[in-house]
């Protein structure tokens, strides 16, 4: 009798300790997500703060000169986004990885009273939509940058 109740708090215990497992595996691969579409976001809003001039853009990438007049390019490729700053090219290659397993990246040109812009070259403002997904995780994050000297 005393090793049956033993069975049953060792399996008890047991349970126990999987949940917490499962949980941290979780709660670890959630956090992941999040950071990674963080630090992503924080990249593109501050170097657009200090953008001038949009060169070329769509609703999934753009072009812009920035603070320094560097060419600065945003752009997303098999799921991951890039940076390019650097020498003006007439390509979205290259580039500094900034996260993995991006569903979405979407950019609204706004005008000067928030309305969609006539063109992207014209643009006061950039609302920024970043999307990174992992299974069952993820993370949808939103900022509106205005543009410098707009």
């Amino acid at each position: 009798m005393t090793i049956l109740v033993g069975l049953l708090v060792l399996a008890g215990v047991h349970r126990i300790f999987v949940a917490g497992i499962k949980t941290q595996n979780t709660t670890s691969l959630q956090t992941e997500v999040n950071r990674k579409a963080q630090v992503a976001m924080d990249d593109m809003v501050s170097r657009l703060r200090g953008g001038s001039e949009v060169i070329d853009a769509s609703p999934d990438r753009i072009w812009f000169e920035d603070q320094e007049e560097r060419n600065c390019r945003y752009w997303v490729n098999e799921g991951t986004i890039y940076r390019y700053c650097g020498v003006a090219s007439g390509n979205y290659s290259g580039g500094v990885a900034l996260a993995t397993n991006v569903a979405e990246l979407h950019l609204d040109y706004l005008d000067r009273d928030g309305q969609p812009a006539a063109t992207p070259e014209a643009a006061h403002s950039i609302r920024v939509l970043l999307q990174v997904d992992r299974g069952l995780h993820s993370a949808r994050l939103q900022s509106a940058v205005r543009l410098r000297n707009k």
